[in-house]
């Protein structure tokens, strides 16, 4: 394989590409895998156990299914009429209309499966997701309607590629303070995190003063002007270090390179797999359809690689 440059390294790519092109064939797969069929009266009989009112027709595996399939751009109705005919063929027992999958897909959690590591490392960044309106050509055109973003910042662990958590706003939270956020509840989930990195924007005091009392490894990215001494000695030693070794060394010797992987990478693929545009018309819809698409990534990807 070609050689490239890569934080002063001689990078060689080592990938077994057999294998990583037979991953990839299989995403595809979950589209229209049906095996929880075999399962559906059991889960409806555990999900209405202890459900008040009216109970639920269609099982949560469907749903998830049907989310998929919504996130890659698949409209409800036409969701419906796929569901109708897989109905017909004898490959589920019913089908539900598009009004009970929209009500469905934008009630599911999305909760992302954490890995189990005990020494995890984490970076975090954020992209934004761009909301298509109606007005878009006019916009466009005569400069009369502004762009509206949905902002979806995570954690990735450069490991398993997958996202670990994230949180989605219509940039109403920096990057900084929704880290400190997913921080605490990852904390609170009994997550061990040996490394937390992010580029230049997570360079705060009060970040770094909390991660070394929490025993976790900063590897955040100093600006070239930064000031010392700051209040925080690991930050002033991190800054000394990155201006004694200069920033392709320090990158090197603290794995910053990893960023691209964790972060990057996952954007760049959710992007490429779901797109990058967000359809929903209420601001409810639209930071729920940003996290099924990352949702529906990480599912999509563990099903690839099992």
């Amino acid at each position: 394989m070609a050689k490239t440059k890569r934080w002063g390294d001689t990078y060689i790519d080592r990938r077994n590409w057999p294998v990583c092109n037979e991953r990839l064939v299989k995403r595809g797969e979950y589209l229209l895998d049906f095996d929880f069929v075999t399962k559906w009266k059991e889960e409806l009989a555990g999900m209405n156990l202890k459900k008040r009112g009216t109970p639920y027709l269609f099982p949560k595996s469907l749903i998830e299914l049907q989310a998929v399939w919504h996130a890659k751009s698949i409209p409800f109705r036409m969701i419906e009429g796929i569901t109708r005919q897989l109905a017909e063929f004898g490959k589920v027992p019913n089908y539900n209309d598009y009004s009970t999958a929209n009500r469905r897909i934008n009630g599911l959690a999305c909760q992302l499966v954490v890995p189990t590591s005990n020494d995890l490392t984490l970076f975090s960044d954020g992209t934004g997701l761009q909301v298509i309106e109606s007005g878009e050509y006019l916009r466009e055109k005569y400069g009369k309607k502004n762009r509206r973003w949905v902002q979806v910042i995570i954690f990735g662990d450069p490991v398993t590629k997958e996202p670990v958590s994230f949180e989605v706003n219509l940039i109403q939270s920096s990057e900084l303070d929704s880290a400190k956020q997913q921080l605490a509840e990852l904390q609170k989930k009994k997550v061990n995190i040996s490394c937390f990195g992010g580029d230049g924007s997570y360079d705060e005091i009060a970040l770094w003063n909390w991660l070394v009392y929490n025993r976790i490894e900063p590897i955040i990215k100093p600006d070239k002007n930064a000031i010392v001494p700051s209040g925080s000695r690991e930050r002033d030693k991190n800054v000394k270090e990155r201006n004694d070794l200069g920033y392709d060394l320090w990158a090197r010797e603290h794995g910053y390179g990893h960023r691209w992987t964790a972060t990057e990478g996952i954007f760049s693929a959710v992007k490429r797999i779901f797109g990058e545009q967000i359809h929903a018309r209420s601001e409810k819809g639209m930071l729920q359809e940003a996290k099924v698409k990352f949702w529906a990534y990480q599912k999509i990807k563990r099903y690839g690689e099992a």
